[in-house]
């Protein structure tokens, strides 16, 4: 039995050998291909060109595969030789696996005790997986693979979105978290550097809205500070001669944008030198955005900082740690000093409900006169109806635009 590796994410393996019912022979594709095979250029596919999947979401696609050779295996049936039942048996396990199906917490991966379940998963996940792994048997049909798709004409619609508000920390809790950091004893320079990364995290996310992945793949060369024209001087008179700006190399969908850094100036800086940087990044400047505090040894045993944060994970996970961290450290510190604070908004917080805290922002500042499609932009949006959501107000708004227009008609 064969094992394919696949970067940082464990292990596809092999199914035994069975009769492969629904195979045949494809004049595009190399003769002698296994099941396996296909994954792995479903995922080169998925992962080649202009419209490639970004890290992240390869990353779930090489997941749902993992999870479906893993059941393969399970029901010692390969997938070329999967019927109709065989598919919706494994889209209803998806939703309710069986209890030798699931893991403890813990367990890790490469054991006999592992699995690819730690319990049911939640219906917008069941969904997305079964998204993915329909999109790879239709991939596999198309391509000549197999004789027929036995995941057509499964419906793929997920269930209606719920109609609830986004979530977000308010001024009143990002301004607890910031007075904690502020407020901790510094004993070491690991210390010191802890807090002005900290700090600054808290300030970038809440103050540019960025999604975690753009945070984690920003470098310093990425910002930029550019002259305002005269001929815009003239149009905002009222701006400043410099501009900070923030380039997002490739964000949700693989986008690039923009994203204004003026609020991020002063923060900037004073976490650049307390890592002993200068204030301002160079133009070529490769070191990452978000830096860790955290030290590795050379061969000749000289210590030096870390080069990335996170980077013996090489995912999102180290600064979402760090925010939860920080935001379970505000309630400690809250309920030791008598402070009034939202538990439930500090127990719950996330990066992303940072990032919502500033389209909060945004969306007042569309009341204000900001365009529409420059909120849309510096939040990474296509679609205003996504962004409508920030607009506590809006529905209210409406009912009482209906009512009077109503009134005037009569």
């Amino acid at each position: 039995m064969r094992e394919i590796a696949h970067k940082n994410k464990g292990q596809i393996t092999d199914t035994p050998e069975r009769p492969l019912t629904n195979r045949r022979e494809s004049p595009i594709l190399p003769t002698g291909m296994s099941d396996e095979d296909m994954v792995r250029l479903w995922l080169e596919t998925k992962s080649t060109g202009r419209g490639r999947l970004s890290p992240t979401t390869l990353a779930q696609y090489r997941t749902e595969a993992e999870r479906l050779f893993w059941y393969a295996r399970k029901i010692d049936l390969p997938l070329s030789a999967w019927t109709v039942p065989d598919f919706n048996g494994y889209i209803s396990f998806l939703s309710a696996p069986e209890p030798w199906a699931i893991r403890a917490r813990g367990v890790r991966r490469g054991t006999p005790e592992w699995r690819p379940f730690l319990g049911p998963l939640a219906d917008s996940s069941a969904g997305q997986s079964q998204k993915i792994v329909t999109s790879l048997f239709a991939y596999m049909h198309r391509k000549g693979y197999l004789a027929a798709d036995p995941a057509s004409d499964l419906p793929t619609v997920g269930r209606v979105p719920e109609d609830t508000p986004p979530r977000f920390l308010s001024p009143a809790s990002t301004a607890l978290i910031r007075k904690v950091v502020a407020a901790r004893e510094i004993h070491t320079r690991e210390d010191k550097l802890r807090q002005a990364r900290d700090s600054f995290l808290v300030d970038l996310f809440e103050r540019t809205g960025l999604r975690t992945m753009e945070a984690m793949r920003a470098n310093m060369r990425d910002i930029k500070i550019e002259s305002v024209p005269a001929e815009l001087l003239r149009e905002y008179p009222d701006a400043p001669p410099l501009q900070w700006l923030l380039r997002v190399i490739r964000g949700k969908g693989g986008k690039s944008r923009w994203v204004p850094f003026n609020e991020m100036a002063v923060s900037l800086q004073q976490y650049r030198m307390a890592f002993g940087l200068p204030p301002l990044p160079a133009p070529d400047e490769t070191l990452p955005l978000v830096m860790t505090v955290r030290k590795v040894r050379r061969e000749n045993h000289v210590s030096r900082m870390r080069a990335g944060f996170g980077q013996t994970k090489g995912d999102r996970t180290g600064i979402y740690k760090v925010i939860k961290g920080l935001c379970g450290e505000a309630i400690e510190w809250a309920m030791n000093n008598g402070h009034t604070f939202d538990a439930e908004q500090l127990q719950n917080a996330s990066t992303h409900w940072l990032r919502h805290s500033y389209a909060k922002t945004l969306a007042k500042a569309v009341a204000n006169g900001l365009e529409p499609r420059a909120a849309l932009d510096n939040m990474g949006h296509s679609d205003w109806r996504t962004f409508q959501k920030y607009n506590d107000d809006e529905p209210l708004k409406r009912a009482l635009a209906t009512a009077r227009a109503l009134r005037d008609a009569t």
